[in-house]
């Protein structure tokens, strides 16, 4: 190394800052912090711009998917189950999993990641692509999924195949948008909605603007013209098989959550960990199993990069001390201590 390679300082990394805003965001959502505290922390915002930039971004972020009350919750949740250190120690080994979700958290969505071919695309696990349709509508395909376009004269068509897409529909009257997911229809005219297409053949539906209605598939040609089952306007989610299993509304924050995959960030907020998972899962090849039923159904919450299981894993054995057990390079064990 050169004299002058010597006198370089290192600028943090992007990571590094957003590591350190999460816990700086844990620090002063707790009540009585110290005046010394929080001149520490004026010094470490007064570092750069790119300090200041981040730590807002993340505030805000942070502030739209109510990340500091989960976390409390979860402390609480985590002390009262067995003895910890103290609530600020669980509220930073739970910003330590959250430290990678930051402004620079947009999803990247690599060009190769989706295949496209005759109106087909799909995209592989942990991927996610834009489509931009013939009609200025706009598609963002959520990881392993698959989709198909059949645009008509009265009528736009798309089927989801696999997975989960987010719709953003360009107004046409006099031709509805309609998806076709298992046995259910959602039909919109110029709407924003998600639609996701469970293991169990289940559809989920939730808008974000607003109305769609919600049918039953009846052959090609009828798709979208018959009886209407529901309909759901900006702030309402439904689970259809066959027919509506439930329609409830839901808080803004709660449709961040759920859609928080399109910023590239899995978002919890009290599910059974066996939900968590299988969530997760959609987003790796490696095989995670939980033992015990117990475990399973423990509420747990967090937000975590799509990918970064590890993150995830660590958060686990921090917060709420289980053990993660890697059985082999594609599986894991997640159990209670003994």
């Amino acid at each position: 190394m050169d004299k002058t390679d010597q006198n370089v300082i290192p600028l943090p990394s992007a990571e590094m800052i957003e590591a350190e805003a999460a816990q700086w965001l844990a620090a002063l959502g707790r009540a009585g912090i110290s005046d010394e505290e929080i001149g520490e922390f004026e010094k470490w915002r007064a570092q750069s711009d790119r300090h200041r930039e981040i730590f807002s971004g993340l505030s805000a972020l942070w502030d739209d998917l109510e990340v500091l009350k989960d976390l409390d919750d979860i402390a609480e949740a985590a002390l009262s189950r067995a003895p910890r250190p103290n609530r600020r120690r669980m509220l930073a080994a739970a910003a330590a999993g959250l430290a990678i979700v930051g402004v620079g958290i947009i999803y990247e969505r690599r060009p190769g990641a989706a295949k496209f071919q005759n109106n087909f695309y799909a995209t592989a696990v942990g991927d996610q692509t834009t489509i931009t349709l013939e009609d200025g509508s706009s598609v963002l395909l959520n990881t392993d999924s698959e989709l198909r376009v059949e645009f008509e004269r009265d009528r736009r068509l798309v089927r989801l195949g696999k997975g989960e897409a987010l719709f953003d529909v360009a107004h046409d009257a006099q031709r509805p948008f309609l998806v076709v997911a298992a046995d259910g229809v959602v039909r919109a005219v110029g709407t924003a909605f998600s639609v996701r297409l469970r293991d169990n053949d289940s559809v989920e539906v939730t808008v974000v603007e607003g109305r769609v209605a919600l049918s039953r598939a009846s052959g090609a040609q009828n798709i979208g013209r018959g009886e209407e089952v529901a309909e759901l306007s900006a702030g309402q989610n439904a689970l259809f098989n066959k027919g509506v299993e439930q329609i409830k509304d839901i808080p803004e924050s709660e449709i961040n959550r759920k859609l928080s995959w399109r910023q590239g960030v899995l978002a919890y907020a009290g599910e059974p960990l066996e939900d968590v998972i299988a969530d997760i899962s959609r987003y790796t090849d490696m095989d995670i199993e939980i033992e015990g039923e117990a475990l399973r159904k423990m509420p747990v919450g967090g937000y975590f990069r799509v990918g970064e299981v590890d993150a995830l894993f660590e958060s686990l054995e921090l917060t709420f001390g289980l053990t993660v057990e890697h059985l082999d390079a594609q599986r894991v064990k997640l159990s209670l201590p003994a």
